[in-house]
């Protein structure tokens, strides 16, 4: 049986999604990104991070999630974006750990009261990170805008990161939500990786993964970097199928012809 990992000497798949987030290669992209994410941590406030599927943006929250001090921060993440009003207040407060309420406005009182809590009783400022936010309807965000509103508009208690795809920058544009447009704090749009940093990507994954020599070369990552758009998670699903290919070819160096027939229809 033909073994993908044995085939090219490696320890492990190459581009698997359980990389720990200390090993995610430090691409330009990414490091704006954590830049960003590190002000708005200093800053507190509402930050709007947006993005191509697969261009990184959950990596670099899980990334700045594990990075926070426990003692000052109380990270909250959810993909869960496709609820109505009350079931999105419903579940931010499961996720902070309260008690149901019978009434929309009991649990929307008890969910500030936590927020303001945690941030000047107990010192640890919540850090609500909803993913996929592309999927909220205008009705959710509003109940969110209203969320952040503590001390009549003057005070930010807890940080929330808005991270959806590219879709999410035009929905904050609607009238109907100007006004939450104009609480954001910081907007960032994450790009894809150029032609050279896609080389140094799939090197770097290639020997994390215990490679000891080239295995796409340099017409290879031409290839892979035009079919993928630069998406990181594209570059890496490409990458295998190609040395998938490779290896029921016997082969063990991709170049540029293998990428294109491993993509080929059929």
């Amino acid at each position: 049986m033909k073994d993908l990992v044995a085939h090219f000497g490696l320890k492990r798949f190459p581009f698997d999604k359980t990389l720990r987030t200390r090993e995610a290669v430090e691409t330009a992209p990414l490091r704006e990104c954590t830049a960003r994410l590190d002000f708005i941590k200093r800053r507190g406030g509402i930050m709007l991070l947006t993005g191509d599927p697969g261009v990184g943006k959950t990596l670099a929250l899980r990334r700045f999630a594990d990075q926070l001090n426990d003692n000052l921060f109380r990270p909250l993440y959810t993909p869960l974006s496709t609820l109505n009003r009350v079931d999105l207040l419903r579940h931010i407060n499961d996720r902070l750990g309260l008690p149901r309420r019978a009434t929309k406005s009991a649990m929307y009182a008890q969910i500030q009261r936590e927020l303001l809590d945690s941030r000047e009783q107990k010192g640890r400022t919540v850090v609500l990170i909803i993913d996929e936010a592309h999927l909220l309807q205008v009705g959710p965000l509003q109940e969110l805008r209203l969320l952040t509103n503590f001390k009549m508009d003057s005070f930010d208690p807890f940080i929330l990161i808005l991270a959806g795809q590219t879709d999410l920058k035009r929905v904050m544009d609607y009238s109907v939500l100007e006004s939450f447009a104009q609480r954001l704090a910081l907007r960032y749009h994450m790009g894809p990786l150029s032609v050279t940093e896609t080389g140094t990507y799939v090197t770097s994954q290639l020997e994390l993964a215990g490679a000891t020599e080239p295995i796409f070369d340099d017409g290879a990552v031409g290839a892979l970097h035009q079919v993928s758009y630069g998406l990181p998670r594209r570059i890496g699903a490409v990458a295998e199928q190609a040395m998938t290919y490779a290896m029921f070819d016997d082969r063990r160096c991709v170049d540029a012809d293998v990428v294109l027939k491993a993509q080929a229809p059929g």
